[in-house]
């Protein structure tokens, strides 16, 4: 690099080292301190619209791929100086062979994802026209530009510099430039001082633009081709806890053991039974033929279980098989195993024998058919049925209310119930495994409380008097399992023990609902935030009349991005910049920082600034030789404006061109007055069709017209947004209005709406034979959804302009908005950031109640509960001395009774003692024969408890065993009258 020229005005020659010397380049901006900087792009082919190219004598051709990247800045504190950074760079084109994943639904591809699978190969011209390329890149047009015509946006330069020149960047500048600091994350343009930063932003922009071109110009492939590929989904799957599942093994291998040992125990173990000895009458059947047995069992039908038991220990007893009979009944008889010196030794070391009758005993209680236990068990269903409920109602807090809630409501509004532990392990048990155990445990109570009514309903009406031998002494309800006993206690009338059979059975089903009853879903989550504001509602002059801005370009937003920004957003739907809808931009708010919650999406309530364009369709006219006069229309359609006077002969002027013969069209664009202000907001949009352009005296031509005087609007609105600012919703919350709350801000509004029309209407209007729009408002409207794309057609009809309003109106509203939001300089920044109150919105894993699964948990718990209430409220009674469980128990009840020596089971013979059939012999009872449990006289003419034949049982009162009062009375008329018997051990009767 070498420097030549006055010290004022310097010009550089810059070589790259190979033979190539770029001369005579004047790296300098403005030595101005508000515009220090300088960034030049100088490509090789010379070109008409660049001031600088390396294509010159002094520089080969072989330097045909290279460009100069230059960054300079002015030097404030040495007069004509400036602080330099320069680079050569060399482009080259490939095509290679990769692997890549792309969006499904943007096509967009994936960061990082490409994986090469082949050598690059260089592109050859044919394949890519490398040349027009970067003749395209330097000169910022195309080599063909004059030869060609195009659609308004793209027959120009696109400029940059207004997005760029708050960094003090010197116009004029390069496109290639402002992608170059675009591609770059930077907040000041000293960091391209950098060279390594230089060369990597312009090797970044080169790649981005390549990108874009390529994909321009590809075609589709005549013939299909088809490539291998792999499709990513995302899939939930069910996670296993290691510890819970090694659990389940271990007790599914343990159950397993059990079963097989249960299974070889059955297998193994010898069987003389000929019956199921499932009821009481089976029992009788056994051992009524057993006299001896009979014997040592009777007089203890009022023992305890544990009395009972240390009245038989040293007895041994033989089931004698009934096949080897004529009767064919099975027996059961006493076995005598010791010698009479050591029966004689043992009866000399034993207490005394129990008496053969007691006259008081204590009712056994089961610790299942306790009524304390079963109001526990039932206060537990209670408290699950509740809790359950109530977990639903939090679930569904939200559903229903209102949307007007106040932000500080917010936090209390969650929909979904919140997890209580983020550990796998924690959720695991307290949603699945702790409903699963309860359902598990209430489903074995049950069955117990099943098998013991089984057990004591036969008993129980036999205490209740006077019942026939089926349905109590015949009734076989332990044969089976508890939960099948349905339809044997159905036909006998045992609606509670059916009821408890259902119960049972339904106890499965619950444990289904409890275990799936609990989802977890992924959910969005408000919770109330607060906000700051650091700008106000509230306009600054100086930045709208930044003067610099309005001499270079005419006006203080006289840049094309506003209209960039619909034009992507409606052909590639690219999103609108932050703070921004289609009709408002909002006054941006942040969450405080100090607070560390962060969300996806943050609601506050902001203030919109908006545009009423108040458009309408202004009449079709059809004139000769002149447009039609407009201020009629316009006298009648809006009212004065204070200070600006209508014209009193607006005519659109609609011939101020001449063209070729043929059909023709024209677009006229402009406001109704020129000046910044209230008077320059109405503006005027035009259409005409004329196949007599050429005749200017008395040419015909029809023509449409739109009308709009725009007004400013404000609103209060319930803005959502997303971490970027990027809109989402809005909701208005308040009236419109149509100013701000400060002095002047009318001033201020009306002169944005004028520099933005003034921006957008300055095509004067000329007749042409082809399809292209000639300025931005007619492009937009021919792109637009709701447009017209043969707006300018000469050939199509004349457009109707009261179906361009709507949409005539929405571009306008969109492109106000964008003004504001891409000049937020604009707004005055407080002193201090406004706090305001909001909402931010993340997303959680909340955990959800299955609706078919509360139904059935619900459904079984009341039923359970309305069962456990009949059941412990009314049906239990104790009465019995000990539980019939055992053959022992039963024999007990019976030994002495008449039951026992005359009942006869049926569809059997009748057995003399001997076990053999007694021929001629039949059973004494009658078919009318009723059974009662009670007091009643034995054989031995002693009183006893158990099963009698009616009329022989006197029933035992609850009453007396509650108070020990089973034994004749003591009072004083009884010693009177000298009533007293040697036995006062007997039961009273």
């Amino acid at each position: 690099m070498s420097l030549h020229g006055p010290k004022t005005r310097h010009t550089l020659n810059f070589v790259n080292g190979r033979g190539c010397n770029a001369s005579d380049i004047s790296p300098y901006g403005t030595f101005d301190a508000e515009s220090p900087y300088k960034m030049l792009y100088i490509g090789y082919q010379i070109s008409p619209y660049v001031d600088y190219s390396l294509q010159n004598p002094e520089c080969p051709k072989d330097a045909f791929h290279q460009f100069l990247a230059i960054w300079a800045r002015y030097n404030e504190t040495i007069d004509n100086d400036i602080n330099l950074t320069a680079s050569f760079c060399e482009t080259g084109y490939y095509k290679q062979a990769v692997n890549i994943t792309v969006s499904s639904s943007t096509k967009s591809p994936i960061e990082g994802s490409m994986v090469p699978t082949g050598p690059r190969e260089t592109l050859s011209e044919t394949e890519f026209n490398t040349t027009a390329f970067e003749y395209l890149l330097g000169a910022s047009v195309a080599a063909d530009e004059l030869d060609v015509s195009r659609e308004h946006p793209y027959n120009h330069i696109l400029q940059h510099h207004p997005r760029v020149r708050s960094k003090g960047l010197t116009w004029p500048m390069s496109p290639m430039v402002g992608f170059a600091i675009g591609t770059q994350n930077v907040s000041s343009l000293d960091a391209f001082r950098d060279e390594t930063l230089l060369t990597e932003a312009f090797n970044a922009s080169h790649k981005l633009v390549f990108s874009l071109a390529m994909q321009r110009i590809l075609m589709n492939a005549t013939s299909d081709i088809v490539n291998e590929g792999q499709i990513h989904y995302t899939q939930h799957g069910i996670i296993v806890s290691r510890l819970f599942s090694a659990i389940v093994e271990g007790l599914l291998l343990l159950v397993a053991i059990f079963t097989v040992l249960l299974w070889w125990h059955i297998h193994r173990a010898p069987s003389n039974l000929t019956s199921d000895p499932a009821s009481v009458g089976s029992i009788i059947s056994i051992c009524q033929n057993s006299t001896g047995l009979l014997d040592k069992f009777s007089g203890k039908g009022c023992l305890s279980e544990e009395l009972l038991r240390d009245a038989l220990e040293d007895e041994r007893f033989h089931l004698i098989c009934g096949c080897q009979s004529r009767c064919g009944n099975t027996i059961i008889k006493i076995v005598n195993v010791r010698n009479e010196i050591t029966r004689d030794w043992r009866f000399s070391m034993e207490p005394p024998e129990i008496d053969l009758s007691a006259g008081h005993y204590s009712p056994v209680k089961p610790l299942a058919l306790r009524r304390d236990i079963g109001g526990f068990v039932t206060l537990a269903m209670v408290a699950a049925l509740v809790g359950l409920s109530y977990l639903k109602t939090e679930e569904q807090r939200t559903k229903g209310e209102e949307d007007d809630v106040p932000f500080e409501e917010i936090a209390n509004r969650i929909e979904g119930l919140i997890r209580p532990d983020a550990s796998f392990e924690v959720l695991q048990l307290l949603e699945n495994y702790i409903p699963t155990v309860f359902a598990t445990l209430l489903e074995p109570f049950w069955v117990l409380v099943n098998r013991l009514l089984c057990v004591v309903q036969p008993f129980k009406d036999l205490w209740y008097g006077r019942k026939t031998a089926k349905g109590t002494i015949d009734a076989r309800y332990t044969s089976i399992p508890p939960q099948l006993v349905l339809w044997r206690a159905a036909k006998s009338g045992h609606l509670l023990l059916a009821a408890l059979c259902v119960i049972g059975v339904l106890s499965n089903l619950l444990a289904v609902g409890l275990g799936g009853l609990f989802n977890e879903l992924p959910m969005f989550v408000d919770y109330a935030h607060t906000f700051e504001q650091a700008t106000l509602p509230q306009m600054s002059s100086d930045t709208m009349n930044a003067l610099e801005t309005v001499m270079l370009f005419g006006s203080a937003f006289i840049y094309e991005d506003p209209a960039l920004v619909v034009m992507y957003n409606i052909t590639k739907n690219t999103p609108l910049p932050a703070w921004t809808n289609s009709d408002y931009y909002f006054q941006p708010f942040s969450p405080i920082v100090e607070n560390s919650v962060r969300g996806d999406t943050y609601t506050a309530s902001t203030r919109g600034f908006g545009v009423d364009p108040r458009c309408v369709a202004a009449g079709t006219y059809n004139t000769k030789g002149r447009g039609p006069p407009l201020n009629e229309t316009i006298e009648t359609t809006f009212e004065p404006i204070d200070g600006c006077a209508w014209p009193a002969d607006y005519r659109g002027n609609l011939f101020n061109y001449r063209t070729r013969t043929g059909p023709a069209a024209l677009e006229l664009v402009e406001t109704l007055d020129r000046t910044y202000g209230a008077c320059g907001k109405p503006f005027m949009l035009g259409w005409g069709r004329s196949s007599q352009v050429e005749d200017t005296e008395n040419g015909e031509m029809d023509s449409t017209f739109v009308l709009c005087r725009p007004a400013f609007t404000t609103a209060m609105f319930d803005v959502t947004v997303d971490a970027k600012g990027l809109v989402l919703d809005a909701v208005q919350t308040s009236d419109p209005e149509p100013r701000l709350d400060y002095f002047n801000s009318t001033s201020h509004t009306d002169q944005i709406i004028s520099q933005l029309n003034q921006l957008l209407f300055r095509n004067g209007g000329s007749w042409h034979n082809d399809t292209l729009s000639r300025d931005w408002m007619n492009y937009l409207l021919k792109i637009h959804p709701n447009g017209d794309p043969r707006l300018q057609d000469p050939n199509a009809p004349l457009p109707d302009n009261a179906a361009l309003v709507p949409p005539v109106e929405a571009l306008y509203r969109q492109l106000f908005a964008l003004v504001l939001s891409l000049n937020q300089d604009v707004f005055l920044t407080g002193p201090g950031p406004s706090v305001i109150q909001g909402a931010l919105r993340r997303p959680e894993i909340r955990i959800f109640m299955d609706r078919t699964a509360l139904v059935i948990t619900l459904a079984v718990l009341a039923l359970n509960i309305l069962v456990a209430a009949a059941l412990y409220c009314g049906s239990i009674e104790h009465f019995l001395p000990r539980m019939p469980t055992t053959v022992g128990s039963i024999i007990a009840f019976l030994a002495p009774s008449r039951a026992m020596r005359e009942y006869t089971a049926p569809d059997a013979g009748v057995c003399d003692v001997d076990g053999n059939m007694a021929e001629g012999r039949s059973s004494g009872l009658r078919r009318d024969a009723t059974f009662s449990f009670g007091r009643f006289v034995g054989d031995d003419g002693r009183a006893h408890v158990g099963i009698e034949l009616d009329p022989y049982v006197v029933p035992v009162k609850l009453s007396s065993l509650r108070k020990g009062e089973t034994g004749p009375g003591k009072g004083i008329l009884r010693r009177l009258l000298g009533h007293r018997r040697k036995d006062e051990g007997d039961t009273w009767l």
